[in-house]
C-alpha cells in the first residue's frame, strides 16, 4: 500500500492554521495571497491621471487643444476657421475694421454719384423710341457706365489698402490684444503710398494678360470671322487663366507689405513662396470668400434697388434709381470689403503658420504677453 505523502493530515485531525496575510502590494512587486492590488500605485510612485480625465468635457486621448487667446487658435486653419475668425474680428473690432470701410465706402459712393451726374445730367428723362419699347442710349449708357465708374476704382485701390489695415489688426486679434485705431492708421500711414504703388502694379499684372487675350479675340474675330473665332477664344481664355493665376500669386503681398515693412518687390516674392505648394488651397478659400461676400452684398443691395426702381416707375435708367444704386452698394461694401479683407490677411497668417512655423512664436509671445 502506497504511503501518503508527508505533510499530510487525514480527516477529522487537528487543522492547520490558515496562511497570515501579508502587507498591501504595491505595483512592481507580486501580490500575495488574499490581498487585492491598489490603483493609483506603481513601483512604489504615486501615478495621477491628467487633469480631467474622465470629466465631462475634459480630454481622453490626444493631443491637447491648440492656445487661441483671440479669434483664432493659434496653429494651422481650417477653413471654416478662417471665415469664422473673420467675422469674429468685425464683430470685436468694429471701430478699426468697419470705421475704414465706412470711410472708403462713403469715398467710393460720392465719385460714383457724381459721375452718374457728369455723364448725363438728363438719366431721369427716359426717351422712348419710335416703337415705344425702349429707352435712349444715353440712358443705357449712364446705367452701365455708372456701375464701373472710377468709384470702382477708387474702390479697388482702396481695397488693398484696407486688407494692410486688417493686417494691423488681425495682428492683435489672434493674440486678443486691443487694437485701438489710432494705432492701426500708425502701423498703416507710413505704407500708404507703398500699397496704393502696390495696388497699381499688381492690378496692371493681373489685368494685362486678360485684356491681350480679349483684345487679341476681338481683332481676329473682326478681321478674319468665325475662323479667327477658332483661335481668338482660346487665346482670350489663356489670357484670363493668367491672370487669375498671378491674382493668387499676389495675393498675399499687401500683408506682408505691411506686417513684414518690405518693398513692393519683396512683398510680391514674399507672396509667392506663401503661396507656392498651396496654390489651388488659397484659390478655393479666397473663391470661397468672394462668392459668400458677392451674395452678401446682393442681400444689401438689392432690397434698396428694388425700391427705387418702384418709385422710378420701372425705369432703370433714372437719375435716382442709378443713385440708389450706388447707394445700395456702398452700404453693401461697409459690410463685405471688411469680411474679404479678413479672410485674406488671416489665410496670410495661416499661410505663415504653415510655411514657417510662425504659430510657434505667436505662442510665445501669448504665453508672455508680449505683442507681435
Amino acid at each position: 500500500m502506497t504511503e501518503p505523502p508527508s505533510g499530510w493530515t487525514p480527516p477529522g485531525d487537528a487543522e492547520q492554521p490558515p496562511p497570515q496575510a501579508g502587507p498591501a502590494p504595491q505595483w512592481g512587486q507580486q501580490a500575495q495571497w488574499g490581498q487585492q492590488a491598489q490603483w493609483g500605485q506603481a513601483s512604489g510612485a504615486g501615478w495621477n491621471p491628467p487633469p480631467g480625465w474622465g470629466q465631462p468635457g475634459g480630454p481622453l486621448y490626444g493631443a491637447p487643444p491648440a492656445l487661441q487667446p483671440g479669434v483664432v487658435p493659434l496653429r494651422p486653419l481650417a477653413l471654416g476657421e478662417l471665415l469664422d475668425g473673420a467675422i469674429k474680428i468685425i464683430r470685436r473690432y468694429p471701430r478699426p475694421t468697419l470705421g475704414l470701410s465706412a470711410a472708403i465706402a462713403v469715398v467710393a459712393t460720392l465719385i460714383n454719384v457724381l459721375f452718374v451726374l457728369v455723364v448725363d445730367p438728363t438719366a431721369g428723362d427716359v426717351t422712348t423710341n419710335a416703337d415705344g419699347t425702349g429707352s435712349s442710349f444715353s440712358a443705357s449708357f449712364a446705367t452701365g457706365s455708372s456701375s464701373a465708374g472710377p468709384g470702382t476704382i477708387v474702390s479697388y485701390l482702396a481695397g488693398l489698402v484696407l486688407t494692410g489695415a486688417m493686417v494691423a489688426v488681425v495682428g492683435k486679434a489672434v493674440l486678443g490684444q486691443p487694437a485701438p485705431t489710432r494705432e492701426v492708421w500708425a502701423t498703416v500711414r507710413p505704407r500708404l503710398w507703398a500699397l496704393l504703388g502696390l495696388s497699381l502694379l499688381t492690378g496692371l499684372i493681373v489685368g494685362a494678360p486678360a485684356a491681350v487675350g480679349i483684345v487679341l479675340a476681338i481683332v481676329l474675330g473682326v478681321s478674319t470671322g468665325g475662323a479667327g473665332l477658332v483661335l481668338g477664344i482660346p487665346l482670350a481664355f489663356v489670357g484670363i487663366g493668367f491672370s487669375v493665376y498671378f491674382y493668387n500669386r499676389l495675393a498675399l503681398a499687401a500683408p506682408a507689405l505691411v506686417l513684414e515693412k518690405a518693398s513692393i518687390g519683396t512683398a510680391m516674392r514674399r507672396s509667392g513662396v506663401l503661396v507656392k505648394g498651396s496654390w489651388w488651397r488659397v484659390f478655393g478659400v479666397l473663391l470661397l470668400a468672394g462668392i459668400i461676400a458677392g451674395v452678401l452684398g446682393l442681400i444689401i443691395a438689392t432690397p434698396i434697388s428694388l425700391v427705387a426702381l418702384f418709385v422710378a416707375g420701372g425705369h432703370s435708367a433714372g437719375t435716382g434709381y442709378l443713385i440708389a444704386q450706388q447707394i445700395g452698394s456702398g452700404l453693401a461694401s461697409v459690410l463685405v470689403a471688411p469680411f474679404s479683407a479678413g479672410v485674406r490677411a488671416l489665410l496670410y497668417i495661416d499661410q505663415r503658420m504653415r510655411v514657417e512655423g510662425l504659430d510657434v512664436a505667436l505662442q510665445a509671445a501669448a504665453m508672455s504677453g508680449t505683442s507681435t
